[in-house]
């Protein structure tokens, strides 16, 4: 995992970044509550940079 952060527009969900074979893409996860655990949401597209991926999908910060 390269990096991981607050989605901007998504309230409630994190972002996991990962890189093979050169592509980035992301996992989208529902963050854990106090009667569930955290869950993989879905799966971004792939990238050719992850500044293109973290323009998709900004970070709260």
């Amino acid at each position: 995992m390269i990096e991981r952060y607050q989605l901007l527009n998504e309230p409630g969900r994190t972002i996991c970044i990962f890189e093979k074979s050169g592509k980035y893409f992301g996992h989208i996860l529902k963050d854990r509550t106090d009667k569930a655990p955290a869950k993989l949401v879905f799966e971004t597209p792939r990238y050719d940079s992850l500044d293109a991926l973290k323009a998709e999908y900004p970070s709260m910060a």
